[in-house]
């Protein structure tokens, strides 16, 4: 009992000293070398190492140790040394046999162990003759060696092997709580890190962007409709993520409760997160990869940031419905006034929401059963496919768009028909454009033909598809509830006009020629008798007509649309007499 008391306070102490290291946040080489140094007091050990495996547990690294010399440490930090898996005895050691088979290997002789082991050559340059290596074990294998040596060739008892190995337990105990003091500090400042970038308006591309390079994987932030919400931070090296695979896999996580999922792929597993807003998952954080959740901290971190998305598309949330609410009164004020520009502050209230009234140039109005409880997911879609700030807001029963100059707006559109009718195919989408506008007194005019174009297609069979009223014809001002002048002007300027300037530079009797033809019900024959000309004059004149105006003349629509036209264009001959030779106009009339 006396021998037992001292030994047991050298061995308290001893642990102690370690457990102070850990406590101090001590790097973890410090530690180890805290626990090599012990080794050699509590076991007797002339010298004693502490390795662990490397990343890949290819090879043990030395990483604390007690009395060897620099020129030894150096050799087994060498490539070639300490090979888990050595492709010969040559290469082999008995530190590497403890790690691969989970046992504790004594040496009492290196130099009769030589031939089993090939390392134990190296032993004369370090001057020790034994050694006991035994193993770190880790949660599910091991982790590393501690190995002590003896100058002398030394028979290692039941005792010793014993002392090695629970000083070896003590060591792993050590590393666990180090790494895992290491993991949590990691964890909170990186989190410090994500919340700094939030208070610094960074945005959830940011975000994103942080994250994936914290954890060096791929990250994305998918919402309930398969939108990505980030700007794609991936991996170019690796093809895990995959925008349609995310997209039709979404749904099926989304009934899974607010738990984090896992999600097995052939290119990767996948980590999903729920983000809550408001008790409702409103998005989700995809963490892309084997390093998704590769230990309770890091799935700790993603939880937490997966919080700080939540944030993030909160305040958008809220920026969002306030923008909303804005342009909707904006809207609403637009769309019930004849004139805008005579409306003290429209102007001025629409730049501060980043748009020009004055830079209008088509109404987009957007028709379907309850379309606008979708108003944030439809005013997403479009400014996505427009790429440009828009104004929108729900009006009536729809959803109101003032577009600028949009190049390739209707494919933009149909691309946003697309996306909507994969999301929600029972919905039966209308989407119109409206006439082209010139001034912004000219919105009210073309939002009245987009109401009347929706409303006469909602009538239709099938309602879903895009109506497009740019180019001016006699059903858009059919359409429109109070025709205009403004577009019955624009008609006869689009159709009229251009014939009318070939006249004034050649005289070349175009709307005379018009005029005769479309009152003889469309015969050459009678055209050509009417003015005195050959027939074959008729058709040339008429094929001139064509090309100018863009207009087929053997369909009955065109030819509609040019004799209202030119109904217009009679009327509207006083306004232009200063354009035209009088003698032109005269015989026009």
């Amino acid at each position: 009992m006396t021998l037992i008391v001292p030994v047991l306070r050298t061995w308290m102490r001893a642990v102690s000293e370690i457990s102070r290291a850990v406590n101090v946040a001590a790097p973890l080489d410090v530690v180890l070398t805290k626990v090599a140094d012990q080794a050699r007091d509590l076991i007797g050990f002339d010298f004693c190492a502490v390795m662990l495996a490397d990343d890949n547990v290819e090879r043990l690294e030395i990483v604390g140790w007690s009395g060897l010399n620099d020129d030894y440490v150096k050799l087994l930090r060498d490539d070639s040394s300490l090979q888990i898996e050595p492709g010969s005895p040559d290469a082999d050691s008995p530190a590497a046999r403890a790690f691969r088979e989970v046992v504790t290997v004594t040496v009492s002789d290196t130099d009769r162990d030589a031939a089993a082991y090939g390392r134990l050559r190296l032993a004369s340059l370090q001057g020790y003759k034994s050694l006991v290596a035994s193993p770190l074990h880790g949660e599910d294998e091991p982790i590393g060696v501690l190995v002590g040596y003896s100058k002398a060739p030394r028979m290692y008892g039941k005792a010793d092997i014993e002392l090695s190995e629970l000083l070896a337990e003590q060591t792993a105990i050590a590393i666990h709580t180090s790494k895992l003091r290491s993991r949590r500090e990691w964890a909170e400042q990186q989190h410090s890190t994500l919340m700094k970038l939030v208070l610094d308006g960074v945005g959830l591309d940011g975000l994103a962007s942080a994250l994936s390079e914290v954890l060096d994987t791929a990250v994305a932030v998918i919402d309930t409709e398969g939108r990505r919400l980030d700007g794609k931070h991936t991996d170019p090296n690796s093809d895990w993520t995959d925008d349609l695979y995310l997209y039709h896999h979404v749904d099926e996580k989304r009934e899974a409760g607010y738990a984090t999922q896992f999600v097995e792929r052939a290119n990767g597993d996948a980590c999903v997160t729920p983000v809550i807003i408001g008790g409702k998952v409103a998005a989700q954080l995809w963490v892309l990869g084997e390093k998704a959740m590769s230990d309770t901290t890091t799935r700790r971190l993603v939880e937490q940031f997966a919080l700080v998305v939540g944030m993030e598309l909160l305040a958008a949330r809220h920026a969002l419905e306030v923008e909303a609410r804005l342009s909707g009164d904006l809207i609403y004020e637009v769309l019930r006034r004849e004139s805008v520009t005579e409306a003290k502050g429209l102007i001025e209230r629409s730049r501060v929401l980043g748009f020009d009234l004055e830079d209008t140039r088509n109404v987009v109005l957007i028709s379907a059963n309850k379309v606008i409880d979708r108003l944030p997911a439809v005013v997403r879609q479009v400014r996505d496919a427009v790429r440009t700030n828009v104004l929108a807001a729900a009006y009536e029963d729809d959803i109101v768009f003032l577009m600028p100059e949009v190049p390739d707006l209707r494919r933009a559109l149909d691309r946003v028909l697309r996306q909507r009718a994969e999301h929600d195919s029972a919905t039966k989408l209308t989407v119109v454009v409206s006439p082209p506008i010139e001034r912004a007194d000219d919105i009210r005019s073309a939002y009245q033909a987009s109401f009347g174009a929706a409303r006469l297609r909602a009538g239709a069979e099938d309602s879903t598809g895009l109506v497009d009223l740019r180019h001016l014809s006699v059903l858009d001002l059919l359409l429109m509830a109070d025709a205009p002048s403004v577009y019955l002007k624009r008609l006869a300027d689009q159709l009229i006009a251009p014939i009318a300037l070939q006249d004034q530079q050649r005289d070349a009797q175009l709307v005379m020629t018009l005029r005769a033809w479309l009152d003889s019900g469309f015969s050459s024959t009678k055209t050509a008798k009417e003015l005195t000309v050959h027939v074959n004059t008729v058709g040339q004149r008429l094929a001139r007509i064509e090309k100018l105006s863009s207009k087929d003349l053997r369909l009955p629509s065109s030819r509609l649309d040019l004799q209202l036209a030119l109904h217009v264009w009679d009327v509207l001959q006083l306004d232009r007499s200063e354009s035209l030779p009088q003698s032109r106009t005269r015989r026009n009339l």
